[in-house]
């Protein structure tokens, strides 16, 4: 499959599955604020449990979405990553520098912005809230402007997330660990150098998928004893996958994002985005300094720091002459993309959880920000891509 066709084929499914995400994230505040709210929290709260004999592992319904099925949405992520390392994108590093300076200064400035506003206290650890991009909605928010857009203009933002995941996959496994348990994370260690060796030697074999499926098993429950959240366990899995050097040349990388890419978008983050969307929409989520602190942060941070830190780092790099825009865009596109990467909904919630898992009040606040912030980043966006695509 050319590449033009496959870039065709990820918009098409983020597109529709940014759209579900939008109405299952609706229908969790709708029931979260009817008199459905303590059902909806007693089914999430249910313990579920998984094992044999004493080898059991226990958690709630919501930790194992966010852990469990969640493995499955990084799984795809590092899958993408891959492709676009090996024959996509970010093969080239001339194309790739451009987006990829644009990702960074995207997530560099709002976490600067969120930290200069919260540089004491707990709420503090939120930094990473505002630094991540939501593909689906942004993608989702692009598919409604349709041709108005430049084919180059969706490239540009689905390859600066791409690399802004990577980031996002960083600050999870380095900053949002719990107290780490060494000895399982090195079994975790162990665990991928034997995924790794199968791979490279190219012993990979029908045979032997059954094998790595179960050494995946082994990798998530050892990074989940080690502290590590075991999500990132999905990415790891991607980028050990084996990519052939030609686009079109069949492969198990293939074949793997073909199957999960609809399990991930139409099924893990609908669920994901029922289960952690709902928020009581009320005043009194922002009653405490710190909860007013943690929602200007993330706003500023999604809004602003997304604004400045993309659009920022795009006219460095041409003015340095390091990069040229994409092909028929103007810088009035790039200030509408960059808002529109201010959409920050399913890693920005899930880094909520990580950042404050003993304040529920500042959880409550930093959800309700992201809702906002993302709400006014897709208007905004969308109102400049339009009048940039008149001109």
């Amino acid at each position: 499959m050319r590449a033009h066709a496959v870039l065709q084929s990820v918009l098409g499914d983020e597109a529709a599955g940014g759209k579900l995400i939008i109405f299952f994230a609706a229908l969790a505040l709708v029931v979260v604020n009817s008199p459905l709210q303590s059902m909806y929290e007693m089914f999430w709260t249910l313990d579920f449990s998984l094992g044999i004999g004493d080898a059991v592992l226990s958690q709630d319904l919501r930790h194992w979405v966010n852990e469990g099925l969640m493995a499955i949405f990084f799984l795809v992520v590092g899958l993408e990553i891959k492709r676009e390392l090996v024959n996509g994108e970010l093969k080239d590093p001339k194309k790739a520098i451009l987006p990829f300076a644009a990702a960074i200064g995207g997530m560099v400035v709002p976490a600067l912005i969120y930290v200069a506003l919260n540089s004491t206290g707990e709420t503090v650890r939120g930094w990473g809230i505002p630094i991540a991009t939501d593909i689906a909605f942004a993608v989702a928010v692009l598919a409604f402007l349709s041709k108005r857009v430049p084919l180059s203009l969706k490239l540009f933002l689905l390859t600066l997330a791409i690399v802004d995941d990577i980031g996002a996959i960083f600050v999870i496994a380095l900053f949002y660990a719990e107290i780490i348990n060494y000895y399982f994370l090195a079994l975790s260690a162990i665990t991928i150098a034997i995924i790794w060796l199968i791979v490279h030697q190219g012993w990979l074999s029908k045979r032997l998928v059954v094998i790595i499926a179960l050494l995946g098993i082994l990798l998530w429950v050892s990074t989940h004893l080690s502290g590590i959240h075991a999500s990132i366990v999905g990415a790891v899995l991607g980028l050990l996958a084996p990519v052939p050097r030609s686009a079109q040349t069949p492969s198990a990388s293939k074949r793997l994002e073909k199957f999960f890419l609809p399990i991930s978008t139409f099924i893990v983050l609908p669920v994901f985005a029922f289960a952690n969307a709902g928020v009581t929409l009320s005043g009194d989520v922002f009653g405490n300094p710190d909860a007013r602190s943690v929602m200007i942060g993330v706003v500023a941070g999604l809004v602003l720091g997304k604004l400045i830190g993309i659009s920022g780092a795009t006219w460095l790099m041409v003015k340095l002459g390091l990069a040229t825009l994409p092909t028929g865009t103007n810088w009035g596109h790039i200030i509408g993309v960059s808002l529109i990467a201010g959409i920050g909904f399913t890693v920005s919630i899930f880094i909520t959880g990580l950042a404050f898992s003993d304040n529920q009040e500042l959880i409550e606040a930093a959800k309700v920000s992201v809702f906002a912030a993302s709400g006014l980043a897709a208007t905004l966006g969308s109102l400049v891509l339009w009048r940039a695509s008149k001109k």
